[in-house]
């Protein structure tokens, strides 16, 4: 079953709003890799507005905000609605890394119930040497920062408990670009609903229904973001299971907080 073919977190603001947007997927197929989505690197503006929205993707990012004076890392977690963020330094360079919402790289303090939609300096949440993090924020290059990162990826992953459970919600979530039954998919995996919404609360933060629909709205907008100049309404409701084009709209907004044709227009 292949989960990253069907789900990828994305925040297009990131790079339509910021100065020198680069990115990379992970190259490999190792099990830290299976945990990391995204690279990314991007400079904030100076003397102007670094606001963006973040959306929700049942992700979690690092974000380490590489200034010589004032450096820091932070942990991103999902919202479940879109979400202003306006504390980002000026003329700054940050490396991030979005992690899938089932990665297994970072054993947090608390349940991701307790997190989601918050930004979190990274030492408040996690109990680990993180001085290989550190060393990032005085990185040289987009490069150099995503080697010291897979090497301390290699000193350090999480086994969690439950989470071969996850796993295969999840990959059967993704499989199903979200429109899964629950209720079957507990049945499948031989727990009651009850059982299987909490371990998803505490490792995801959402409710499988919650996360399914996002799972949804993301593929959705990944369409939307491949054929920007010319996409087709009516292939989305078809491709992602929407009872119509209403539907489609709908549950756009309940995540976007803005049709999708008002938030193409804000983001280009």
């Amino acid at each position: 079953m292949k989960s990253t073919l069907n789900f990828f977190p994305a925040q297009p603001e990131i790079e339509y709003k910021m100065e020198n947007y680069v990115e990379r997927k992970p190259i490999g197929n190792s099990i830290t890799h299976k945990s990391i989505a995204l690279f990314y690197q991007f400079k904030t503006k100076k003397e102007a507005s670094n606001s963006f929205s973040l959306i929700p993707d049942g992700s979690i990012d690092l974000l380490f905000c590489c200034s010589e004076k004032k450096p820091s890392i932070f942990l991103w977690t999902s919202p479940n609605q879109r979400s202003e963020r306006l504390d980002l330094l000026e003329n700054c360079e940050y490396f991030g890394v979005r992690l899938f919402p089932e990665q297994r790289l970072l054993e947090l303090k608390y349940s991701m119930r307790e997190l989601l939609g918050k930004t979190i300096p990274l030492y408040d949440v996690i109990s680990i040497d993180t001085s290989l993090l550190e060393q990032i924020s005085y990185g040289t290059s987009f490069e150099e920062r995503i080697r010291l990162f897979e090497r301390f990826c290699e000193k350090f992953y999480s086994k969690m408990d439950y989470q071969d459970l996850i796993d295969y919600s999840v990959k059967q979530i993704y499989s199903t670009k979200g429109n899964i039954n629950i209720k079957q998919l507990s049945l499948d995996i031989g727990y009651s609903d009850r059982y299987l919404r909490k371990k998803f609360e505490e490792s995801i933060g959402f409710t499988p229904k919650q996360f399914s629909e996002m799972v949804r709205f993301q593929n959705s907008l990944a369409t939307m973001m491949i054929n920007h100049n010319n996409y087709n309404p009516l292939d989305i409701v078809y491709e992602n299971g929407y009872h119509d084009q209403a539907h489609f709209i709908k549950g756009f907004k309940k995540f976007a907080d803005l049709t999708p044709t008002q938030f193409m227009y804000n983001l280009f």
